[in-house]
């Protein structure tokens, strides 16, 4: 074998080695490539998806702040209309209680009335039984019953107004009284 042929040989055998070598780096850097090239489109995707997802978030927020608002506001509403009625109640509470007052006084004066009617209404039949059996003259009652302000027509009822047609006072007339 001659020396050129031998260098030939070894320069074929180490540049096809180199060759290889190199073919192999390339092939490996396409593949890195590739690789790059197929996370870069993964990462572009899911940024995508994230960026869809803040914009999502962020009109999520945007509603569920007015929403937020919208309660307050209502709230706000809730609330005053609550403190108007308290106030309603408070002045339906006193109404109230001045109307009791007033029930309750005129509820006493009714039974001082009813009280100083029944005394008078007894007052008035012992009279009238003490007047019966003579007891009393008739000149005698007509000054005790002047002396109360009280009329002498008005405190006697006749038997006409019950119904029965004569006078209680059978021996007085209102002249006399």
């Amino acid at each position: 074998c001659a020396p050129s042929d031998l260098s030939s040989g070894i320069n074929a055998e180490y540049g096809g080695a180199a060759i290889a070598s190199l073919q192999n780096k390339i092939s490996s850097l396409e593949e890195q490539l590739d690789n790059e090239s197929k996370e870069k489109q993964n990462l572009s995707k899911n940024s995508r998806r994230s960026d869809r997802k803040i914009k999502e978030l962020t009109l999520q927020i945007e509603d569920e702040r007015r929403q937020c608002e919208q309660y307050k506001d209502q709230m706000e509403k809730a609330n005053s209309r609550m403190k108007t009625l308290k106030r309603q109640i408070d002045q339906n509470f006193d109404e109230v209680s001045a109307a009791n007052a007033a029930k309750r006084k005129l509820q006493r004066e009714l039974d001082e009335q009813i009280e100083m009617n029944d005394t008078l209404q007894r007052e008035n039949n012992t009279l009238k039984q003490r007047q019966r059996i003579g007891s009393v003259p008739a000149r005698k009652v007509s000054r005790q019953t002047s002396e109360r302000g009280f009329s002498t027509s008005s405190n006697f009822r006749s038997k006409s107004s019950r119904g029965g047609g004569v006078a209680d006072n059978d021996d007085i007339s209102d002249e006399e009284l």
